[in-house]
């Protein structure tokens, strides 16, 4: 198995763009794997990254490829 760099937050978030307040508060949402390695030691990896934008990425559909409804008639999901 190939190691991976573990990456402190301040690592990640200068590679990334982001602070490390911004990465700490993705990491306690539970949307940023970590490695925690003690209770107050949290590191990440590339890896982690790369999966946290592709669950992240969202892609607007043109209107018109979305699915309508006719008017008037509520949306039902079943049971």
């Amino acid at each position: 198995m190939a190691q991976k760099k573990l990456l402190s937050p301040k690592e990640l978030g200068e590679i990334v763009g982001l602070s490390v307040a911004q990465v700490r508060a993705l990491m306690n949402d539970g949307r940023l794997e970590f490695v925690e390695i003690s209770s107050k030691t949290k590191m990440l990896t590339m890896s982690g990254w790369e999966r946290f934008q592709r669950n992240a990425t969202k892609v607007k559909r043109p209107e018109s490829e979305q699915p309508s409804l006719p008017l008037g008639e509520p949306q039902h999901s079943s049971l």
